[in-house]
Parts: structure tokens; C-alpha cells; sequence
């Protein structure tokens, strides 16, 4: 699958959509709406709620994400 867009943290966090990042230190992020998930190798898996905790990207939509963006279907958040 080839990804048009990357973004922001801001992107997700404003517009809702799922989409997913890997951080610097290899830590995997999927997060949507106003909730996610943080995988690390070392520590497992935690649900997240500040999205404080993210990195800032690149972040890439996910198949649904890719979806949700397409119907018109994010949502403005301020």
C-alpha cells in the first residue's frame, strides 16, 4: 500500500482519523479519536488517553483511517 499523506500529531489529534506511528526509540503507536494504544517491546501493550504521550510523527492513516478521510468522515476537533 502506498501512503499519499503523512501526518502530523496535530493532524490526527484535530481531525480524528486512525492512523498509527513508530517512535524514535521503536515504540508503536495506533491511536483514534480520542484514545489509542502504545506498544513497546519491553513493557507490552498500555491504552492511552493523553495524547500528550505521542509522538510528534510521521503518522500514517491506516487502511480505515484511509477510509474515514475519504468519506468526509474526521472529525474537526479544537
Amino acid at each position: 500500500m502506498v501512503h499519499d499523506c503523512i501526518y502530523t500529531r496535530g493532524d490526527v489529534l484535530r481531525l480524528g482519523f486512525e492512523a498509527r506511528c513508530v517512535g524514535v526509540e521503536g515504540t508503536r503507536y495506533l491511536w483514534h479519536g480520542d484514545r489509542g494504544l502504545r506498544v513497546d517491546e519491553r513493557t507490552g501493550t498500555t491504552l492511552i488517553s493523553d495524547p500528550a504521550v505521542l509522538p510528534e510523527g510521521p503518522w500514517i492513516a491506516t487502511a480505515w483511517g484511509e477510509e474515514e478521510i475519504a468519506a468526509g468522515e474526521t472529525l474537526p476537533r479544537p
